[in-house]
């Protein structure tokens, strides 16, 4: 699927959702930085063919800028395990990505010890290696994998999650994430795609 239009027009979404609040932002502008990690769960569509969800790791850290108390804007820096099952073959395909979403945050209150939000945005992956696991437990480096893959992945995430204050300025962030990819990530003639849940936790230190 082309992605040459729906990068920028992603992009161009995200930064308008910020226009409304400026008129009536708070005066106070808030960063928070924190690590994150968790589990995700990934398969992969359209013309794959049969295939299961198989788990992997997810995990790296978070920068979010607050515009005003209910809205916030947040690029994460992830490590994030990608691919499929494929039970018919007993293996386990494995993508690593350094994986950046790009993520508006909407609370659905304006203050409190804890905080239920909604998100969504534009995620660029960058594929850094791929394997195959048997489920005898061999596993084979596919040294080769640019050949086979595209290295770029450009995908839409939105989910929700809820922030809970441990102390001031400090939250515990537990998010639930679903990334549906936008680009093919072979370089076949199939069009497949990534599908892939991530459940996250992770610590916010705010500063202002």
């Amino acid at each position: 699927m082309k992605t040459k239009y729906l990068i920028p027009g992603a992009l161009i979404a995200l930064l308008s959702l910020t226009i409304p609040f400026h008129t009536n932002a708070q005066t106070a502008k808030v960063w928070s930085i924190g690590p994150e990690a968790g589990f995700s769960v990934s398969r992969y569509g359209q013309d794959a063919g049969s295939n299961d969800f198989k788990p992997g790791f997810v995990g790296g850290m978070f920068v979010t800028y607050s515009i005003i108390n209910t809205f916030g804007v947040t690029t994460k820096f992830l490590f994030n395990q990608k691919g499929a099952g494929f039970p018919s073959q007993d293996s386990r395909q494995t993508l690593n990505y350094f994986e950046v979403p790009v993520i508006g945050q909407f609370f659905l209150n304006k203050e409190g010890q804890v905080r239920p939000k909604l998100v969504f945005g534009p995620s660029f992956a960058f594929l850094t290696g791929a394997k195959n696991k048997a489920e005898n437990g061999s596993v084979e480096n596919i040294e080769s994998y640019k050949n086979t893959f595209n290295t770029f992945d450009f995908g839409l995430t939105g989910g929700m999650g809820v922030n809970i204050r441990i102390q001031n300025e400090t939250y515990l962030v537990l998010d639930g994430r679903y990334t549906h990819g936008v680009s093919d990530i072979t370089k076949d003639d199939r069009d497949i795609n990534n599908n892939s849940f991530a459940f996250t936790a992770g610590v916010s230190f705010g500063f202002k």
